[in-house]
């Protein structure tokens, strides 16, 4: 896997305690379980770990997890860059 994506994966089942067997990169934010409170944590804690700004509005319930991790990961390689 590329990047931070195993690193982005743990702190989302972590944060959301979502089994991680569950974390499906073709499966919905909403399928997986993730409520509005759970993306908040998961987001300050992404913050927090890799110093980045997400906005509020960038991940949408609909989104793929791995939909997810590509903006993640677009936003860390920007600020690495």
């Amino acid at each position: 896997m590329a990047g931070h994506e195993e690193e982005l994966i743990e702190i989302i089942a972590e944060e959301a305690l979502v089994d991680r067997a569950k974390l499906d990169p073709n499966a919905t934010l909403e399928d997986i379980g993730l409520d509005s409170v759970d993306l908040v944590s998961v987001v300050f804690a992404i913050e927090e770990k890799y110093g980045i700004e997400i906005a509020e509005d960038a991940f949408s319930r609909s989104d793929t997890l791995a939909q997810l991790l590509a903006k993640i990961e677009a936003l860390i390689a920007a600020k690495e860059s």
